[in-house]
């Protein structure tokens, strides 16, 4: 299960168990845990430390399923957070990048590469759905949608003002996660499945408004498009077989290409400073380092 945590001190992505609990959470993270804040529309949990057996309740039957990003209080919560440094990049070493569709060689789901900079989720997207870069318009696409509903978009879901988030998400340098996909997958009436490598999962946004999906691959850090003979990127639910042989593949090469290495836990995985070339493991350390030395180039560690 992976989750996108923040909160005083911690912006990440970790990765728990599946059956995890919320007590589990709370170890993971390392901070004294009073509210759980999560879901669309937002749903808030109090953990009260005498409440033994909310703590040792599963995430997911509270709601919380991987890919939620989740919002953590303390009593000090009103405390200015804690600034990560950019997310290392790993090398994009990709193998196995092709798995035959339905068992037959003639049809082959493939990995279409996009660039390795913070607007890979919107290269990714664009070339499923336009074949081509159209990252700035989706970036406006999803500002102007978060400006003309502050409701819908709180301070509390987007963690920031909502007319800086606006402004936040239009910078090339801002890096785009389930909000972006769901706001995009609402305005393109198209459902976004992305494929979890680490996870081997399907998340799927908006399958039940819409029957046209894309896939796009996660490895954790970074976004790919997937292709039906390197051209077919948008597919149909309801056109079976196809559609479901199609996510078989999506699943098989997703766990291909993490036994190649190319899935990164943010968490745990060993990440170099590229300036000092100190080793780190997670992005804890390697916070405290850019907030000690004022170094900002990192990479993953081989």
């Amino acid at each position: 299960m992976k989750l996108r945590v923040t909160g005083p001190g911690i912006n990440q992505v970790i990765t728990l168990k599946q059956d995890a609990t919320v007590n589990d959470l709370i170890e993971h993270v390392g901070i004294d845990v009073k509210t759980l804040r999560f879901g669309y529309p937002p749903q808030r949990i109090n953990l009260q430390e005498d409440d033994a057996d909310l703590r040792q309740t599963q995430l997911d039957e509270l709601g919380i399923n991987s890919g939620e990003r989740i919002t953590l209080e303390t009593s000090q919560s009103n405390d200015s957070f804690s600034t990560s440094p950019p997310k290392p990049k790993p090398k994009r070493v990709l193998k196995s990048t092709e798995m035959s569709i339905g068992g037959s060689g003639e049809n082959v789901l493939s990995v279409h590469p996009v660039p390795d900079d913070n607007s890979c989720l919107f290269h990714a997207i664009a070339y499923c759905i336009f074949k081509q870069d159209n990252v700035r318009a989706l970036r406006e696409m999803v500002s102007k949608e978060v400006l003309s509903d502050p409701v819908k978009f709180s301070d509390a879901i987007l963690d920031k003002p909502n007319r800086e988030y606006a402004q936040w998400i239009l910078k090339m340098e801002s890096w785009g996660g389930a909000i972006e996909i769901g706001i995009i997958s609402d305005t393109l009436a198209v459902a976004i499945y992305v494929v979890d490598i680490d996870a081997v999962k399907i998340e799927k946004f908006n399958e039940d408004k819409f029957d046209n999906y894309i896939l796009v691959l996660f490895n954790g850090i970074h976004y790919d498009s997937l292709t039906k003979n390197k051209f077919k990127t948008v597919f149909d639910k309801k056109n079976q077989p196809e559609s479901d042989d199609v996510l078989t593949a999506a699943l098989q090469l997703a766990s291909n290409l993490k036994q190649t290495g190319y899935s990164f836990n943010t968490h745990k995985a060993q990440i170099k400073c590229n300036t000092c070339q100190m080793t780190f493991v997670g992005e804890r350390e390697v916070a405290k380092h850019a907030e000690s030395t004022g170094h900002v180039d990192f990479g993953q560690n081989k």
